[in-house]
């Protein structure tokens, strides 16, 4: 038989056990449960990303920055302080941070007459240089607009662009210098902007999502010729409407962290798309009660990659803020929808920073935008 003694010490050593694991399960972050530190507003009145609707910011050195409509804006994440960082007055398409060339930036923007529509910074920002020659359309007689980049993950002077004009890509093999269209044609189609991508795990496609024609939304992939990478074949709808229904993507987001897979943010919906195989992480639908939000921002967890902070905008009114956070990959979803005394705010971005996603946030009707760091409680 035991002694007394030693079942007191068992019955002590399960009851510190129980209390540690009651206070381990208290420290699970809880979806929609996190607190807002708040960055300000861009001290001007502008419009983020008046043209497209892809990528509208990036996190560089403790600093995000910002695609407006008049220039582009950085926020020191120390000091909370906003400044400008240069093309002031000119209206940003969208800016892009090269993921293995240190400090070099691309912003693309909506070009008067014969303005150069792309520009690049090798210093953070401080400077911008007109790139030699971007896309130029006899037609119109003016550079194209572009939407949105990629870099090649193992060559880093290969550069994939989408342009306004639809389905059409533009490839740089100078590091973004001087551009071709894809297959070297000559015009550009027409549909809405479409977001493209080279995932880390296959280098050898680049995606893209696209509603072309309209209501007919599709995922689909290109061949990177490894020889002349302008060239790109073997067009394949990997995701369509049988799968997705008519919801158009938004945004395409990679990380090095889940090198084989592709979110996707879209029409009332984020799907993971791994391979040829795609799933709803979030599904706004008639049997829903989340909004119709065209999802826009997405960030996964480094270090859970089942926790997810996505969000977007409805088509209409903002009667709430369309900011979603997931634990479990969208087993269970929670709203986030305070307006944080916004009138109609709309989520544009969420950046992954050292330290908390920061969410960019703007609102049509107070001609704003502003910055705040989410910190999951």
């Amino acid at each position: 038989m035991y002694s007394k003694i030693a079942i007191l010490s068992s019955l002590v050593l399960a009851m510190f056990l129980l209390s540690c694991k009651k206070e381990d399960d208290s420290h699970i972050p809880q979806p929609g449960k996190g607190v807002f530190i708040d960055h300000g507003f861009i001290p001007v009145a502008v419009e983020i990303n008046p043209s497209a609707d892809i990528q509208e910011a990036i996190y560089s050195t403790n600093k995000v920055f910002v695609a407006t409509s008049d220039g582009i804006w950085k926020n020191d994440l120390t000091t909370k302080a906003w400044s400008r960082s240069g093309l002031e007055g000119k209206r940003i398409t969208f800016i892009y941070k090269h993921p293995t060339i240190d400090k070099k930036f691309f912003a693309g923007i909506s070009p008067d007459s014969n303005e150069k529509s792309l520009y690049v910074s090798t210093d953070e920002g401080q400077t911008w240089t007109a790139v030699e020659s971007p896309v130029y359309s006899s037609l119109e007689s003016t550079y194209e607009i572009y939407v949105c980049m990629t870099i090649h993950p193992a060559k880093p002077n290969i550069v994939f662009a989408n342009l306004m004009g639809g389905t059409t890509i533009a490839v740089s093999k100078d590091g973004g210098n001087t551009w071709h269209r894809n297959n070297y044609a000559e015009d550009s189609n027409f549909s809405y902007p479409c977001p493209i991508a080279v995932i880390p795990g296959n280098t050898g496609k680049i995606y893209q999502g696209a509603e072309a024609p309209l209501d007919d939304a599709w995922l689909a992939t290109y061949d990177i010729n490894t020889t002349d990478p302008v060239m790109l074949s073997n067009f394949q709808k990997v995701i369509d409407m049988d799968v997705w229904e008519n919801r158009r993507p938004n945004e395409l987001a990679t990380f090095p962290y889940t090198p084989n897979t592709l979110y996707v943010g879209q029409e009332g919906a984020l799907s993971k798309v791994t391979g040829n195989q795609s799933v709803f992480i979030y599904k706004s639908d008639e049997k829903s009660t989340f909004p119709y939000s065209y999802i826009e921002g997405i960030w996964v967890d480094p270090a859970n990659t089942k926790h997810i902070l996505f969000g977007g905008a409805v088509n209409g009114e903002q009667t709430t803020l369309s900011l979603y956070e997931t634990q479990d990959e969208g087993k269970t979803v929670a709203h986030i929808s305070d307006k944080l005394g916004m009138t109609e705010p709309q989520v544009r971005d969420i950046i992954a920073t050292d330290s908390y996603p920061a969410i960019l946030i703007k609102d049509d009707i107070l001609k704003k935008a502003r910055l705040v760091l989410y910190k999951n409680q």
